[in-house]
């Protein structure tokens, strides 16, 4: 989704309007020598924490510049005031969480419900970060398209596609983690969400001779 809506287009340029616009970020940590996914962190630059696409948002200030050098790709700088160490754990656990993919968003907030709408959105990836102080600085890059999984999304036998506690997943309960398997002692029928495991069982494997 690239295109701000055109409800959201009227209502960013009306002179006076009952909605804000605001910025939140996905920031899918990847573990850099497994190349697996750990996490996802999700933080919104809003006074109040923000249920957005049914995920919960962690309040935290930060700012957003641009990078623009000559001869030199646009990389956007990205500075988070994080005194209550959301971030900077991770990011000395991972190793910066160089090459984790970022999803920046422009939300649109009822002020009366809290009810939010995704406007625009636009991947990056971790380039280098650093955290002097109760500060961490991040730079992000355009994402590697040559880093992409193609097809986005492959189906196989034993093993669910789907990121846990994703849209598509939909499991919303307390059980922390999932092995991504069908019926493993933590897969999706010990969730009891086997009708939306994300694997093909019908598939059939053919035995060579």
């Amino acid at each position: 989704m690239n295109n701000l809506s055109i409800a959201s287009v009227l209502e960013k340029n009306r002179i006076s309007s009952e909605n804000a616009m605001t910025m939140a970020l996905d920031i899918e940590l990847v573990d850099p020598v497994s190349g697996n996914y750990v996490m996802t962190l999700r933080i919104a630059n809003y006074d109040t924490d923000l249920t957005i696409d049914g995920n919960l948002y962690t309040k935290i200030g930060f700012d957003l510049s641009l990078q623009d050098d000559t001869n030199e790709l646009q990389n956007v700088n990205l500075t988070i005031q994080d005194q209550v160490g959301l971030i900077r754990p991770y990011l000395q656990t991972y190793r910066g969480a160089v090459g984790s993919r970022v999803t920046m968003m422009i939300v649109t907030v009822d002020p009366t419900d809290k009810t939010t709408l995704i406007d625009f959105s636009e991947m990056f990836e971790i380039v280098s970060s650093s955290s002097p102080d109760y500060a961490v600085s991040i730079e992000l890059g355009a994402e590697n398209p040559l880093m992409r999984m193609f097809p986005g999304r492959t189906q196989m036998r034993d093993r669910c596609s789907f990121r846990y506690k994703s849209a598509c997943c939909g499991y919303t309960g307390a059980l922390p983690s999932c092995d991504l398997t069908l019926t493993g002692d933590n897969g999706c029928r010990a969730h009891q969400n086997e009708s939306r495991f994300g694997g093909a069982p019908s598939i059939t494997v053919a035995v060579l001779s």
